[in-house]
């Protein structure tokens, strides 16, 4: 099990960020909308392959949004942790299999706004270990919302916090005022219950510009996570200001984001001018953190997240279209906290697995130094000298147009990247390549299939089979689903039929709408399938859409008849092949239950 390393120290009272030189690999476990790969259950049976590369995986705000589908960014419940991605029980035992095996696991902490019951300022009360916290309309700042919070409060006879807020406003939710004694405690609270209780390692936090820095300060003092990151999406002048506002006795307690770092990367691509990487100007901030010696223990480096990737057509966000692997290529190479991106992950694990391997091999750490080897408009190189070798790193359009000296080994490459190892630390590339191919060695997943039978009582024309699963997967295409051809004669009806294929793993399950046309009208969700059913579309409707009966029990063990080929063979429930039925009592033949009166 790989010994974790902390980043934090405690001597007496005082809670500081150390100097001293870590080695962290972080994979950011989601995207936006990642409900299917996200799943905590999902994620906990990777464990074996993770643990190979990362040392930090940061997963998406877990409390209960009292939403069905929430990424956690709308905070409602702290200490009800069913979650979009699996329940509380689900969530702590992928944490313990995550430390198991050496790997932290890395809380989104969202505590510059939350969302209310309601109204403009209630929220919800909660109960944890016999202590009732709950936030009043005074733990909202007084120019919330700029000032729209304080006008409807006002109208009705509330009163918000004294405090105007001590960060950006924002007005999709109510920022809380971190000046309350109330929110302070609540807050602290609900930290070390992700910390103790849970059994989290440390914490993103999220929007840190909409408070205070010296907030983040008194939470991590109070709370000691083992790791700490926030969110200043700024220039890095700002996020120089917002470290050193972490400070306690003079050193930070937090590290963020290098926001500049990916900038640079995404103009080198979309200017395609490698020489970018070299410049000490930005237009959209200055200079990356990662570039200055004295931040570099501080900064986490990523070259996508959730908020910059491609969302939809309405939603483009700012998201780099090329070159993914060279931008991976160039972070896994320099010093900082890299933080790899769950779609670059899922899109070239052996590459990104060959980049991390070289990274610890060399043995290169967030204070590692580096030298600009070449620069030009097609290629670009770095020489990042870590605590067991060296690392050489060419990305860009032509990288092998760069040359090596003596003493180094080409150990990776694509079309747009280029590794070389120093030659002291390269003999162990040939374990690298041998536990790569042990893990792409495919296990077959083990499935079975139901089949799903749907008659309609009202008058629609056609049928169609809307399916998702238990990870939010559409398994009939999007919306409404497919158009279903194949009937069968059952008890003297016509029935619809479908066979889906479902995964052999616990609480895996499929769900269903039925619908005619375009889509309308619709049934009402039918979930929680996971064997054999018989559905009846009635003509009772809910809010709209036709209530479906379950009339498994009566129709199961009717004779079926259908065109399908069968066997004459007839067995028993016991398994045993008679020659001639009895009177009565339940058989099968091809594979189907037959009842004789």
């Amino acid at each position: 099990m790989r010994a974790w390393l902390c980043i934090y120290s405690f001597v007496g009272c005082s809670f500081f960020i150390t100097a001293s030189a870590q080695d962290e690999v972080m994979l950011q476990a989601f995207y936006w909308d990642s409900y299917s790969d996200t799943k905590w259950t999902k994620l906990e049976k990777q464990v074996a392959e993770l643990a190979n590369y990362f040392d930090l995986v940061w997963v998406p705000q877990s409390g209960n949004c009292n939403s069905s589908l929430s990424m956690g960014y709308d905070p409602y419940y702290y200490f009800n942790q069913n979650s979009s991605f699996g329940t509380e029980a689900q969530l702590r035992s992928m944490i313990a299999t995550f430390k198991e095996a050496g790997i932290g696991t890395i809380a989104d902490v969202v505590i510059n706004h939350r969302k209310n019951v309601s109204n403009w300022v209630d929220f919800p009360s909660e109960t944890y270990n016999g202590v009732t916290y709950a936030m009043t309309s005074t733990d909202i700042c007084k120019n919330d919302d700029g000032g729209a919070c304080k006008t409807w409060a006002d109208a009705n006879g509330y009163s918000l916090s004294q405090y105007n807020d001590t960060g950006e406003d924002w007005s999709g939710m109510r920022d809380l005022d971190h000046n309350s004694s109330n929110v302070q405690t609540i807050v602290k609270a609900y930290l070390k219950y992700l910390l103790d209780d849970l059994g989290y390692y440390g914490f993103r936090y999220d929007m840190v510009k909409g408070y205070s820095a010296s907030f983040t300060a008194t939470y991590n003092s109070y709370a000691k996570p083992s790791f700490s990151v926030g969110e200043c999406w700024d220039g890095s002048g700002v996020i120089k200001n917002w470290i050193n506002g972490t400070k306690v006795n003079g050193t930070p307690t937090s590290s963020a984001f290098d926001f500049q770092f990916r900038y640079r990367i995404r103009d080198a691509i979309n200017q395609n001018n490698w020489a970018t990487l070299a410049s000490s100007s930005s237009d959209t901030g200055g200079y990356p953190l990662v570039y200055q010696s004295d931040y570099r223990p501080y900064v986490v480096t990523f070259v996508e997240n959730h908020d910059t990737e491609y969302r939809s057509s309405s939603s483009p966000q700012d998201p780099i279209k090329a070159d993914t692997l060279a931008a991976n290529a160039y972070m896994l190479a320099m010093p900082g906290t890299p933080c790899v991106f769950l779609k670059h992950w899922m899109k070239a694990k052996n590459d990104i697995k060959r980049m991390i391997s070289a990274r610890k091999l060399a043995g290169i750490t967030n204070t590692s130094s580096y030298d600009v080897v070449a620069s030009a408009q097609l290629y670009y190189g770095v020489k990042t000298t870590g605590t067991k070798g060296t690392l050489i790193c060419v990305v860009g359009k032509t990288p092998t147009a760069y040359t090596a000296p003596s003493g180094y080994t080409k150990v990776c490459s694509a079309s747009d990247y280029v590794y070389y190892l120093s030659d002291n630390v390269a003999s162990g590339w040939a374990a690298v390549e041998e536990q790569i191919a042990a893990e792409n060695v495919e296990v077959e997943e083990e499935t079975y299939t139901i089949n799903v039978y749907v008659r309609n009582e009202n008058s629609w024309s056609n049928m169609n089979y809307y399916i998702w699963d238990s990870y939010n997967e559409q398994l009939n295409g999007g919306w409404p689903g497919k158009r279903i051809t194949e009937t069968v004669e059952i008890g003297g009806y016509t029935w619809y039929r479908q066979e889906v294929t479902l995964k052999v793993e616990d609480g895996y399950c499929v769900n269903f709408v039925f619908s005619t046309g375009t889509g309308s009208p619709q049934t009402v969700d039918v979930t929680n399938v996971t064997e054999d059913k018989y559905f009846v579309v009635t003509s009772t409707q809910s809010s709209g859409k036709y209530v479906v009966n379950d009339v498994t029990a009566t129709v199961g063990i009717i004779d079926i008849v259908d065109n399908t080929p069968v066997s004459n063979a007839i067995y028993d429930l016991m398994g045993r092949r008679i020659t001639s039925l009895p009177s009565k009592g339940i058989y099968i033949k091809n594979g189907k239950k037959y009842f004789v009166r």
